[in-house]
C-alpha cells in the first residue's frame, strides 16, 4: 500500500504569532531591565542590557516558532 502526502500547499502563518512573538520579547526586556535595575544600579550596564536583549530574543522567537 502506497503512502501519499495530502495538502503538500505551504502552511500558512498567522500574523498573531508574529505580534505575540513581539510582544512577549518586549515584555521580557522590561522585566529583565527592571529586575537588572534593582539587583545593580540604575542604569545597569551594557553587558547586563545586551544579555537581556538576546535573552528577549531568544523567547519571543520561541513563542513566535511554538504558536505555528
Amino acid at each position: 500500500m502506497a503512502i501519499t502526502i495530502r495538502d503538500t500547499a505551504p502552511r500558512k502563518r498567522n500574523i498573531a504569532s508574529l505580534v505575540g512573538g513581539i510582544v512577549i520579547a518586549l515584555g521580557c526586556l522590561v522585566l529583565w531591565i527592571l529586575v537588572a535595575s534593582q539587583l545593580t544600579q540604575w542604569p545597569p550596564g551594557l553587558p547586563l542590557l545586551e544579555s537581556g536583549f538576546v535573552a528577549a530574543l531568544a523567547i519571543g522567537c520561541w513563542i513566535r516558532l511554538a504558536d505555528l
